[in-house]
């Protein structure tokens, strides 16, 4: 292999490798395999629920993160006489309209004509919703929410 071909292999090979790895799902099992030492100092009833990507009262951050993976957004506050820490989690819902486009086709050659028109053309987007909400008080799980996305939109609204 030439100088010049092997860098350009090895990153190619670079950009095949995090394209693979960012497609990735990212699971319980494998937050838990690539945080074992967290996983093993968790209590015997937090790694079974863990392991399942379920929560439950007085679980600690950590394995909240193992079962259900980073929030979208933390949220810290002061409510009740306690400060208190909100992590959420947002997930994407479709969103289904009908957008209106005109289009312009120049076409050259012996018998170059322009064709202008217009139509409707049915789209799907994607809106974000919070899909779940954990609220700790201290450093262990008070309460949470997981919340349905509802129906589908059938107008879109950025």
């Amino acid at each position: 292999m030439t100088p010049f071909l092997r860098p350009l292999a090895l990153l190619t090979a670079a950009a095949a490798a995090l394209v693979s790895i960012s497609c990735a799902p990212n699971t319980p099992r494998l937050r838990i395999e690539q945080n074992l030492s967290l996983y093993e100092s968790l209590p015997g009833e937090h790694k079974e629920l863990v392991h399942q990507g379920r929560i439950a009262k007085g679980m600690s951050k950590n394995a909240v993160y193992l079962a259900l993976g980073g929030p979208s957004r933390k949220i810290r506050g002061f409510r009740d006489d306690a400060s208190f820490e909100r992590w959420d989690y947002t997930r994407l819902r479709p969103a289904y309209y009908h957008s209106f486009h005109t289009y312009h086709v120049q076409r050259y050659g012996r018998h170059g004509r322009h064709i202008h028109g217009f139509g409707f053309s049915p789209t799907v987007g994607y809106r974000p919703y919070r899909a779940a909400s954990v609220l700790f008080k201290g450093e262990k799980v008070d309460s949470w929410e997981q919340l349905s996305p509802g129906p589908p939109s059938y107008r879109y609204h950025p």
